[in-house]
């Protein structure tokens, strides 16, 4: 790929690497109208006076070992307070874009935006050189076939030379360039939401999502993988897709959590070595007079350098071990996998309307009786999906014990809690504890 000179490798490698997460969750707020607020002035001040301070203070004492003692000891201070004003104000969520950004030496979301522009999204960017690399290689013409995306994607559109795999290719430039490669045996499904007004294509491992316009495109290529004309229903397919994404994102969290324990054991180490950087130089200056401003000034350097990683290790995030607990929290409040959970509840034809039941500990279960089958849904996103369709036949019966509800199947035992008789007494009349005691008596 030809690279055009005023491209910043560097630059586009930090955005693709760091910043653009915490940019896309800014942007989703906006729409989301949150009112994620630009604290600059807040971000200024809190970063750079502590530093000044440290450095007054280093000043005014002549780079005396006192002085730096104090210095180094008011700067974690400082940094701690201001740690904790993060933790219980919306300093710390609103607005994490400008809080990376500044770390990068950006003080503007504006001044970033403005590189931004021109190192990767605008037309001499280095994302329109890759899509325009793409398109000479796969021969796309402005003749090629488009379909919008759900969020303002503009896609290519086209099959290989095989006829077994449909390509997308994104040309709008806010994102990466890449071929998005979909074979037809992966793909599951794709469906109109006449409500949302979209349509979901659902493959093995992914789900796209694109505005209604696209189907007439859709209906040309992959008719036959439309919801309605698909035959055989395979439920396990779709729970196998669903826990093999869950794992996915449990990896993703674990590895976040590593990264970020890793990356508080570079800052330590660095600390470690800019603290005995300092004492050799302070001790070199009791003994080595002649250059002592030079030795001064190489002083400072690795104070600032040390309260640089200070700073780091005092706001980074040390990977803590996440609780069952933790894990429901993120994954039931994560659009994607609600995103998911709901697409699930819909392959298997699972309705919200169904009737609940509550386990003892709180979990929310839909139930409903269909076709000869008595199917119980665990409601609650979680790694592995607890869904079960059981012949009325093999539900032996359902008994209130206390504050407890039974219902005996034919190889096990569940518990819900008490309200769960009312509904039971509903979808299976005919399986009280009591009236079967009852009908046997009188037989």
């Amino acid at each position: 790929m030809k690279k055009n000179k005023k491209i910043n490798l560097k630059f586009v490698a930090n955005y693709e690497n760091k910043i653009k997460e915490y940019r896309k969750e800014y942007y989703k707020n906006i729409i989301n109208s949150t009112s994620p607020h630009d604290n600059k002035p807040y971000y200024i001040i809190l970063n750079v006076v502590p530093f000044l301070l440290a450095i007054i203070i280093i000043l005014i004492g002549r780079f005396n070992i006192y002085s730096e003692v104090a210095s180094l000891v008011l700067f974690i201070i400082v940094n701690i307070i201001i740690k904790i004003i993060f933790k219980t104000t919306s300093l710390d969520t609103t607005n994490k874009y400008l809080r990376e950004i500044m770390k990068c030496g950006y003080y503007s979301i504006d001044d970033y935006e403005e590189k931004l522009k021109e190192y990767v999204t605008g037309p001499n960017g280095y994302y329109n050189q890759l899509l325009q690399d793409i398109m000479t290689k796969y021969n796309i013409s402005e003749n090629t076939r488009q379909i919008p995306g759900l969020h303002g994607e503009i896609y290519y559109i086209w099959t290989n030379g095989n006829q077994d795999t449909l390509l997308l290719l994104n040309c709008k430039c806010n994102d990466k360039p890449e071929i998005i490669s979909i074979r037809f045996v992966n793909i599951r499904y794709f469906r109109v939401d006449n409500f949302k007004k979209e349509i979901v294509l659902k493959t093995d491992l992914d789900e796209y999502y694109f505005k209604i316009d696209a189907l007439d495109t859709l209906n040309e290529y992959i008719k036959e993988k439309r919801f309605e004309n698909i035959n055989a229903y395979q439920p396990e397919d779709h729970i196998n897709d669903f826990e093999l994404y869950m794992h996915k994102i449990k990896a993703d969290i674990i590895n976040k959590a590593q990264k970020e324990k890793d990356e508080a054991s570079s800052y330590l180490v660095q600390i470690i070595i800019y603290f005995i950087g300092n004492v050799l130089v302070i001790g070199t200056k009791l003994f080595i007079k002649e250059h002592i401003a030079l030795l001064n000034f190489v002083n400072l350097v690795l104070f600032i350098m040390l309260c640089v990683n200070i700073k780091k290790l005092i706001f980074s995030k040390t990977g803590v071990v996440l609780s069952e607990d933790d894990y429901i929290r993120i994954l039931n409040t994560d659009e994607k996998c609600v995103q998911r959970f709901n697409e699930l509840k819909y392959a298997l034809g699972i309705k919200d309307d169904y009737d609940r039941v509550y386990s003892n500990e709180g979990a929310c279960y839909l139930t409903w009786v269909a076709n000869g089958y008595f199917h119980l849904f665990l409601n609650l996103i979680y790694f592995n999906v607890v869904y079960m369709a059981i012949k009325t036949s093999d539900v032996l019966y359902y008994v209130k014990k206390g504050s407890e509800c039974e219902i005996k199947l034919k190889d096990k035992v569940l518990t819900f809690n008490k309200d769960a008789e009312a509904v039971f007494s509903k979808i299976l009349p005919n399986k009280d504890y009591n009236w079967i005691k009852g009908f046997k008596n009188k037989q």
